[in-house]
This record gives C-alpha cells, sequence and structure tokens, in this order.
C-alpha cells in the first residue's frame, strides 16, 4: 500500500470503520460473528457491535488472535489496522494448512461510537477480566486520590486547586506510587478512572462466546491486543503478559524481538503497574486448553502526563453535565488527537509497523513447534 491507501484506510466514525472491516471481510470469505449490544445506538440511532472475522479451518490448532477497540476510542488507530490486514491473512493461509485467524473489530463498541475510552458503563474493559465470585482488588491509594483527578469543581481555578494537590501527593509518595495507583485498575469508584466495574461487562461475555466458537480446538494461540497512548510518538510498545523468561514468554522474543518485549511499564521508566483484570488474562482463561503468548501492544501518542490528561478528559467528557455543544466538540477533538493524532506520518508509521508485526506473530506461529 501506498501512503494514499494508507490514510484512507483511516475511519472517520465508528459505521464508516465497522463498514470497512465488514466489506473487507466479505471479500476474504471470512466467518463473520456479530453480537448486538442491546439498548445502546451510536449517533445515528444505528445498532452497536462486536464483529469478528474468522478466516481458515474452525479446527485449525493454531491461531492468531487481534483484538481492536478495547478502549474504544483507540479502536480509530486499530481498526484501520485489522481492515488492512485481512486480505494479507487471507493471502498467507491460502499457504499454510492447520492455521487460522480471528480478528475482533470494536470490542467496546460504545466507547468506539462515542469516542471514548470506557463503556457503557464507563467500565475499563481491560481491568474487567477479574473473578467477580472472589472479593475485587483493593486500591486505597487511587480513593485518596479520586477527587484530587476527577474534581468536582472543573473550572480553572478547582481544577488548579486539584492539580496542587496532586502535585503534593506524587512528590511525597513517589511518581511510581503514583502510576500504580492510577494504572493498576480500581473497583470502588465507578464515576472514576480506570473502573474495573462490579461485574462482568457484555463485552467480557462476548469475547467469551467467540472463543467458544472458535479457539475450543487450538492449541497453539498468537495474542495481540492493539493499544495506543503509551511508548514513543509513532512507534509500538509492547506488554507482554506471559511469565517472565518462560516458555511462552521467550516465544514472544523470538517473534519481536528481545529489546522489544523486555520493557518496563513505558512511565518514564518506573515499575509496571499491578494490573488487574487485563483482557490478556480473560482470553487465555478463556483458551486454556492452548499454548498462549502474545502482547498488549501500544503505538505511542503523548508521554505519560499527557496520557493521564487524556484519561481525565474522557471521564470529564462523560460525567461534567456543564459543558456546553461547543467546548464538548473541542474537548472531542483534542480526546480523539490523544488516541489517534491526525499527523499524517503517525498514521503511515502505526500502520506500516503494525501490520510488520502482524506477519512476525502470524509467521512465529507457523513455525511453532
Amino acid at each position: 500500500m501506498n501512503d494514499a491507501e494508507i490514510l484512507s484506510l483511516y475511519p472517520a466514525g465508528y459505521a464508516q470503520a465497522r463498514a470497512r472491516f465488514l466489506a473487507a471481510a466479505h471479500a476474504a470469505h471470512a466467518t463473520i460473528d456479530s453480537q448486538v449490544l442491546s439498548g445502546y445506538t451510536d449517533a445515528a440511532g444505528d445498532a452497536l457491535t462486536l464483529d469478528a472475522a474468522y478466516l481458515g479451518p474452525q479446527d485449525a490448532s493454531r491461531v492468531l488472535v487481534m483484538l481492536a477497540g478495547t478502549h474504544g476510542s483507540e479502536g480509530y488507530a486499530a481498526s484501520p489496522l485489522l481492515t488492512a490486514f485481512l486480505p494479507q491473512a487471507q493471502q498467507r493461509l491460502s499457504q499454510q494448512e492447520d492455521m487460522g485467524v480471528l480478528l475482533v473489530h470494536a470490542v467496546n463498541p460504545y466507547g468506539f461510537a462515542h469516542v471514548m475510552r470506557t463503556n457503557e458503563h464507563n467500565v475499563d474493559l481491560n481491568r474487567n477480566f477479574i473473578d467477580f465470585s472472589k472479593p475485587v482488588p483493593g486500591n486505597p491509594e487511587y480513593q485518596a486520590l479520586h477527587a484530587l483527578l476527577c474534581p468536582a469543581d472543573r473550572g480553572e481555578a478547582g481544577a488548579g486547586a486539584a492539580q496542587a494537590a496532586l502535585d503534593a501527593w506524587v512528590a511525597e509518595h513517589g511518581q511510581a506510587s503514583f502510576f500504580d495507583a492510577l494504572f493498576r485498575g480500581q473497583y470502588e469508584v465507578p464515576e472514576g478512572l480506570i473502573y474495573g466495574g462490579a461485574e462482568r461487562q457484555w463485552s467480557n461475555l462476548a469475547l467469551q462466546n467467540l472463543a467458544e466458537r472458535f479457539l475450543g480446538r487450538a492449541r497453539r494461540i498468537a495474542f495481540i491486543d492493539w493499544h495506543t497512548g503509551l511508548g514513543e510518538y509513532g512507534k509500538s510498545f509492547f506488554l507482554c503478559f506471559n511469565e517472565f523468561g518462560g516458555p511462552e514468554w521467550e516465544r514472544c522474543c523470538a517473534w519481536w524481538g528481545r529489546d522489544a518485549v523486555e520493557t518496563k511499564g513505558g512511565f518514564n521508566g518506573a515499575a509496571r503497574p499491578r494490573y488487574s483484570g487485563l483482557v490478556f488474562q480473560g482470553m487465555r482463561r478463556f483458551c486454556a486448553q492452548a499454548e498462549f503468548a502474545g502482547a498488549v501492544i501500544e503505538f505511542g501518542t503523548t508521554p505519560p502526563d499527557a496520557t493521564i490528561a487524556g484519561l481525565q478528559l474522557d471521564n470529564r467528557l462523560r460525567f461534567d453535565a456543564a459543558l456546553d455543544d461547543a467546548r464538548r466538540a473541542a474537548l472531542l477533538e483534542q480526546a480523539m488527537e490523544s488516541f489517534c493524532p491526525q499527523d499524517p506520518r503517525w498514521r503511515i508509521d502505526v500502520m506500516q509497523e503494525g501490520l510488520a508485526i502482524s506477519h512476525r506473530a502470524l509467521e512465529g506461529l507457523c513455525a511453532w513447534p
């Protein structure tokens, strides 16, 4: 693809993204599975769906799984990547037996359609895959910080006072503690940031349905959950959640390079937060019969401080009823820039590198003994 063709794949909205993905899936003769999010629509009143395209024999023992839009607004970058990959995957699978590819579009269709990171209940789906039959993980540090991160007074004076208090907390407790308190997820403040929910969400159940339909016979799974935000601008950043040094970890290093996989947290060199409830962990449980190697892969858009500001902006768009239409539109544009920049060079680089990463996973899966 040339640069113009790449740029033409980036959608203006959820409906266009979905239409293009489904058209590519039909053209590739994929098996399509669409699950409707009942009770919710996009701005035009049309249904919201999680769509999956499966290529290859349905009893394949090796399957590459890629997800787009776990954090809804981040789907604007991942959707064109999946759409572009479909015909390439079809061509590769025509030369390979016992291989499948499962591409999942708009894991969070509500967030995708309404340009929000979280779902219809303000749940961060990438913290929702815990065992809700047990007590939820505690995060008292976040509870102490919530009023500073999401102040009741969002005007200039209130926001400034909250930021000053937040800066004082970070100075006392350290930036690593702050990043951990914020990014590991929390389950006590439903209107807060990175809220993991009080029960399994619709998208969680929908992904289990797909795993049962398409992955029950798989014995080796390569997995990528595409995201944007962390990392160097326009470059990939890997978060592998396989056991460090174990065989699946080593396999990821073989596919993508040890220097890429063996990263820290992406937060100014600090260690990773103690994440809970990741989609990666949930999908691995849904496919317990298989060896499961892969990563959450981010493409950098903003430095950590700006990423946090993006989370706060996303929360304000949902909960600040005082926003007028003009201000809301301006903030939506700002939010979009945080998760899928308009910069043509960023978009071209992300597509080219994303496709290369996808093909390395597919080739690695082919060679998996």
